[in-house]
């Protein structure tokens, strides 16, 4: 998955579930401000997320693990109010 225009960072959520285990984990990587670094920065992201996948696995071998990737994004939006005029309220 490439990464979405405005990503400013990428989070894992991992969960682990048994009868006796419960490890929920956020990971949270900030991306620089070069955007030609991107590509780079989310595949460490993900290596890094996946060795702490690796570790929770191998800690618990009968726990199955789940993962999932959100990107958060930045998306500026339209100026509010637009004019002068729509700010304004009568009296």
């Amino acid at each position: 998955m490439s990464v979405p225009e405005g990503a400013y960072s990428v989070q894992y959520d991992v969960l682990a579930s048994a009868e006796d285990v419960e490890i929920s984990t956020k990971i949270e990587i900030s991306f620089g401000s070069s955007t030609s670094h991107l590509p780079y920065e989310d595949a460490a992201a993900q290596a890094a997320a996946e060795a702490y996948i690796a570790a929770i696995a191998a800690a618990y071998p009968s726990v199955p693990v789940q993962a999932h990737r959100v990107y958060k994004c930045l998306d500026r939006g339209d100026a509010w109010p637009a004019s002068a005029a729509e700010g304004e309220t009568g009296a």
